[in-house]
């Protein structure tokens, strides 16, 4: 059905000026813009003529401020593009409108209308299949920006993602995809429809349509595709929160009684990941003296992990025990001072510093012994090697009885021998 839109126009008269709300953006030009929407006979044509793309690019420009939006609102600008969707076939117009709808999601009122319109919301899901990058980055943004602002319609979501086959495109994009600006963003995507749809009645329907094998093949290709192979392309904080974003989907989806039956063919893509990111932030943490305070929430993650997938089974000590261990070492220099009264690490509070340094610690010797008490009898040994003295120490910060004596019961002889060595 047609929108009412020229009734709309009318409207214009009996507003004073022609700038939209606080904006020194014209009314006129939105109005007549959206006009050219109405008439499909003639639309056709508008799209082939590059003063209409410039324009549209002008309104996502304006659609930046609440104002324009709720303007847009006004004149039912969802229901017009809707109208006017079917006989849309450049992917360039496709693109700017997305992205138009993306910047109106920003707002409450918009996100929610769109979530009332049906039959739009999954023909702009079926976007995610596109052939066309810059395309499918504006979805991405746009279903982002939709769960912000709309926490209590997460079920319409989640139900139109299955209704799509959502997923699937998904895991497509992150396998097969060699476009930085693309993963990375669908990377994010992934991560907010974690948080958001990973909660309360959702979770079985999250399990459902998101948990699988091919969930951690994907996210382990698109991180081993921007962490190691276009390590060098991102910039630090880029490269840091794909390491961190990766770690938490992958927290998520382990999160289930039945993520281990699962998941467990794919314990070696998670040891990747694991590996790679303690690989980096020891090299931060040891080598460059950096604290990075989102460390400990790294650890305890990388631990929950490990315990549910029992990757330390499968797992060579120098994957992540051996960073840990490095880390933990280091931690004993916080609390030491130069001759110069300085600490090794800078930082202006001494007792913030030792209050994160004890939790890190805890946290760096439950996830050494998590993996002492899964690792095979070679690597139980060359990991005993290494921490050496400092296993009691280890020991002693490790709360969880049973895994305190389930270490303890492997390493016994391994003890025994060292002391009767000591002794010699």
């Amino acid at each position: 059905m047609k929108p009412d839109f020229e009734s709309s126009e009318n409207k214009e008269d009996t507003v004073t000026g022609d700038v939209i709300g606080d904006t020194a953006y014209s009314e006129r030009f939105v109005l007549k813009l959206l006009l050219k929407f109405a008439n499909l006979d003639t639309l056709k044509d508008e799209m082939k003529e590059k003063s209409f793309e410039e324009d549209l690019c002008t309104l996502w420009d304006m659609t930046a401020e609440r104002d324009v939006v709720l303007f847009l609102q006004k004149h039912d600008v969802l229901n017009l593009f809707c109208f006017a969707w079917p006989i849309i076939d450049s992917p360039r117009i496709v693109e700017v409108l997305i992205g138009i709808i993306g910047n109106m999601c920003c707002q409450k009122e918009a996100a929610e209308a769109l979530l009332k319109l049906n039959n739009f919301l999954p023909m702009l899901l079926e976007y995610a299949k596109s052939e066309d990058s810059l395309t499918i980055i504006q979805l991405l943004r746009l279903i982002n920006s939709g769960f912000f602002l709309a926490e209590e319609n997460i079920t319409i979501w989640i139900d139109m993602f299955i209704k799509v086959g959502y997923s699937n495109a998904l895991y497509f994009i992150l396998k097969n995809s060699s476009n930085k600006e693309l993963l990375v963003t669908a990377l994010e995507n992934f991560n907010t429809i974690c948080s958001y749809c990973n909660t309360g009645i959702n979770r079985t329907k999250f399990f459902g349509h998101f948990v699988c094998s091919e969930a951690i093949t994907s996210l382990a290709a698109a991180f081993t595709e921007i962490a190691v192979k276009q390590k060098n392309c991102c910039d630090r904080d880029e490269l840091e929160r794909v390491l961190i974003i990766s770690l938490q989907i992958t927290l998520n989806l382990v999160g289930f009684d039945k993520s281990y039956e699962v998941l467990s063919d794919n314990k070696s893509d998670v040891v990747n990941i694991i590996s790679i990111v303690f690989s980096y932030y020891e090299n931060k943490f040891v080598n460059q003296k950096e604290i990075d305070m989102d460390l400990v929430d790294i650890i305890d993650s990388a631990s929950t992990i490990v315990r549910v997938l029992q990757i330390g089974e499968l797992c060579d000590y120098e994957q992540y025990c051996l960073q840990s261990y490095s880390m933990w070492k280091t931690l004993s220099s916080i609390a030491r001072f130069d001759q110069n009264g300085g600490s090794s690490f800078e930082n202006d509070d001494k007792e913030e510093l030792q209050a994160f340094s004890k939790k890190m610690k805890t946290s760096l010797s439950v996830l050494i012994f998590n993996y002492l008490e899964n690792c095979s009898d070679e690597n139980l040994l060359k990991a005993l090697d290494l921490i050496n003295s400092n296993y009691e120490d280890i020991l002693g910060l490790v709360n969880d009885k049973s895994l305190v004596n389930a270490v303890s019961n492997r390493a016994a002889n391994y003890r025994t021998r060292l002391k009767e060595t000591e002794n010699c």
